[in-house]
């Protein structure tokens, strides 16, 4: 039975008995894994096991689910509950919604913990916040909202722009019925400056279109409360 050592991140939980909890977590090397926390509910230091700290954990393979024996908390992103509690929760749904078990993501252990470093410091806007993860999640999976078939350079500032779910964005005349935003803000958007955006909401109905659209059936409950 041997016991292994993780970087990892909790993503979400869920009872387990009148004592345990399962808790489903993303790694720096196996991607998004569940494990059982026995009887953790009863110990001290139970509560510790909280979103937005990035912890280091050990556990077995013994059993159905692996068994957590040891923790600790080597980063703690605090100032997320109290400045951005419910769009980091959205993160985290992001993340149990989308990414398969037990895939290897390096990539998406970085983006992750970059983002809750940006979040602690920032002076940028919810919506900049936003939209700075969900670009880089969505490119991460696979979708870039980015990709387009036409060049920055080529962008018209007061043309309008709409969002071809299978190509990229394109020009429109003003009258057309889909999401619009203007060029100039397509432009900043092509370029990662989402603070330079004027349309920012806008972008993020885009981009919450788009979520929906490759969710299917499922949903993102998240959306009730930061839209």
């Amino acid at each position: 039975m041997k016991n292994l050592l993780i970087n990892s991140f909790i993503i979400h939980s869920r009872p387990y008995s009148e004592t345990s909890i399962i808790f489903d977590i993303l790694t720096e090397s196996n991607g998004l894994i569940s494990l059982i926390a026995k009887g953790i509910k009863k110990k001290k230091d139970g509560s510790l096991l909280q979103p937005f700290k990035e912890l280091q954990l050990s556990y077995t393979n013994k059993g159905s689910l692996p068994i957590l024996t040891k923790f600790e908390i080597i980063n703690s992103f605090s100032e997320i509950k109290s400045k951005y509690l419910l769009i980091g929760l959205y993160f985290n749904e992001l993340i149990y919604k989308f990414i398969p078990k037990s895939e290897p993501l390096p990539s998406l252990y970085s983006i992750y913990k970059k983002q809750l470093e940006y979040m602690k410091t920032t002076k940028d806007i919810p919506d900049v916040v936003l939209l700075t993860f969900e670009t880089m999640f969505l490119k991460e999976i696979g979708y870039e909202i980015v990709r387009a078939q036409i060049q920055s350079s080529n962008i018209i500032w007061d043309k309008k722009y709409f969002y071809d779910y299978e190509i990229g964005f394109r020009e429109v005349g003003n009258n057309h019925p889909l999401n619009l935003i203007s060029g100039k803000s397509l432009y900043y958007l092509l370029k990662y400056e989402f603070s330079s955006i004027d349309e920012i909401k806008g972008v993020r109905n885009i981009i919450k279109n788009i979520i929906n659209e490759l969710l299917g059936d499922r949903k993102i409950k998240s959306f009730d409360f930061i839209n």
